[in-house]
């Protein structure tokens, strides 16, 4: 379950003098305090989205929204908002989901340029994840590596998830069918990776 929401968090104080209260008429009574209200998941910022405002009378503690603000008020507070520093602390976990993401995607880079790398010099008892045409998920391992060939043995377990690839059976030595092989072209190998029928390669 993913737990989120919003809170928010004071940036700002400051106390109003010169001014009087609207509601009790007291004088350099007033505080107004900002706010910036950010959206978070599990407790960890992610983005800023909304400022917010209010005052206090220190006298009869009457509170004012910012959308209750007279002209004048909403003057100083323009003037307030000015000197406020940005709570970039609240960007943390964009910030973090950006580092993620980035990582994911090198990550997939160099797993493909270690699969093309094997692909382009295959070993027997390299390991092929592939992708039939039917859309299930198996296993081809290398028997035996020629000039310009490999020799394949197919496996007799499928799954239909990728993730299923990891399954103990199917790694298993026994899982490969010893009596049949298919010989594929070395060449054809890199088509394969690049048609996405060999989503990986282990070795």
């Amino acid at each position: 379950m993913i737990i989120s929401g919003n809170r928010a968090t004071k940036t700002g104080h400051q106390s109003l003098f010169g001014t009087k209260c609207s509601s009790c008429g007291t004088k350099d009574s007033l505080e107004m305090y900002t706010f910036s209200r950010y959206f978070h998941v599990f407790w960890i910022p992610v983005f800023p989205y909304k400022k917010e405002a209010i005052t206090q009378c220190n006298h009869c503690k009457q509170i004012l929204n910012k959308k209750e603000f007279s002209s004048d008020l909403l003057s100083q507070y323009e003037e307030m908002k000015a000197n406020i520093k940005k709570p970039y602390w609240q960007y943390i976990g964009a910030v973090l989901f950006a580092v993620l993401i980035i990582s994911v995607i090198s990550s997939v880079r160099e797993d493909n340029k270690k699969d093309i790398a094997f692909l382009n010099a295959p070993k027997a008892g390299d390991i092929y994840e592939i992708r039939t045409t039917d859309g299930q998920y198996t296993l081809y391992k290398v028997s035996e590596v020629k000039t310009d060939s490999v020799y394949i043995l197919f496996n007799q377990f499928q799954s239909n998830k990728q993730s299923g690839l990891r399954q103990s059976k199917m790694n298993a030595t026994s899982s490969f069918i010893t009596e049949d092989y298919l010989p594929i072209a070395k060449k054809d190998l890199l088509v394969m990776k690049e048609k996405g029928e060999i989503q990986g390669v282990n070795r």
